[in-house]
């Protein structure tokens, strides 16, 4: 009778720990944070400086070295840059200081007056 106790101590012992172990893998599965993905933004930017498709090729370039930077356009003539960026890497203030770094100066524009100006 004694072994057949031993056994069924040890069968529950065993159970036992085994349970705690999926508890905690449950655990640890629910204590992982959902990651969200921030939405990507697009500004426009006044861009003046530029006298020439070298400049705009330059800002373009500038623009593409950024990290958070998705996408982006020049325009010259126009003056004008559009930029999709990822705000969770770089913001439009970073991305001004870039282009004011290389010489040029750079204002964010509403979509408002971009309608007026067209």
């Amino acid at each position: 009778m004694k072994s057949l106790s031993i056994i069924a101590g040890s069968f529950l012992l065993i159970a036992a720990q085994v349970c705690g172990i999926a508890q905690s893998k449950a655990n640890a599965q629910t204590t992982i944070k959902a990651v969200t993905k921030e939405e990507p933004k697009t500004v426009k930017l006044k861009i003046t400086g530029m006298t020439c498709a070298g400049c705009s090729n330059h800002v373009a370039t500038t623009l593409k070295a950024i990290d958070g930077v998705i996408e982006q356009t020049v325009e010259y003539p126009g003056d004008l840059a559009t930029i999709k960026y990822n705000p969770a890497k770089t913001s439009v203030a970073d991305i001004i200081k870039a282009i004011e770094k290389i010489g040029y100066k750079a204002v964010a524009v509403s979509e408002k007056a971009t309608a007026k100006q067209g």
